[in-house]
């Protein structure tokens, strides 16, 4: 299984999508449906595909299939975040970040559990980027059976 694509808003939808896709060693081209203002970023194993649309553009209801449309406002903080195991070194992720302007930094989750980049898309909507030894110990470490480990552990199961 996995996540056949994502969208995540921005103001600068096109540097967005094309800063996106430098770390994911991709691509950037429109996405009509989202809007006049809106990009892909595919990764450049073709595998991922993440949306950019402009900050404000939400997916609602209709009566044949969820349509974009502009609600007029802006949203600076979000419940959702993305979590991308790229074939790119943590230092190269984080200097991609930087030059575009972005926060950008290590982080370790659980108290060393795992360690990822976390990159601030105009400093509003978090992408967790794992590199490639990071996605390692991501997938020894974070399965199912060792989550349920954990929530016994925490007296939370």
């Amino acid at each position: 299984m996995m996540i056949a694509h994502a969208s995540l808003p921005a103001d600068d939808t096109k540097t967005a999508a094309a800063v996106l896709a430098e770390i994911m060693q991709g691509e950037i081209v429109r996405f009509p449906p989202g809007g006049p203002n809106a990009y892909m970023a595919w990764s450049g194993d073709g595998q991922t595909e993440l949306e950019i649309v402009q900050r404000g553009a939400v997916i609602k209801y209709d009566e044949d299939q969820g349509n974009w449309s502009q609600d007029g406002e802006r949203h600076y903080g979000s419940e959702v975040h993305l979590a991308i195991c790229v074939d790119r070194p943590e230092s190269e992720i984080i200097a991609i970040a930087r030059k575009a302007g972005w926060p950008a930094r290590h982080c370790e989750r659980g108290g060393g559990y795992f360690g990822l980049v976390e990159v601030w898309v105009e400093g509003v909507f978090m992408i967790e980027f794992l590199d490639p030894a990071q996605t390692r110990v991501y997938k020894e470490r974070v399965t199912l059976q060792n989550w349920k480990k954990k929530l016994a552990e925490m007296g939370a199961a």
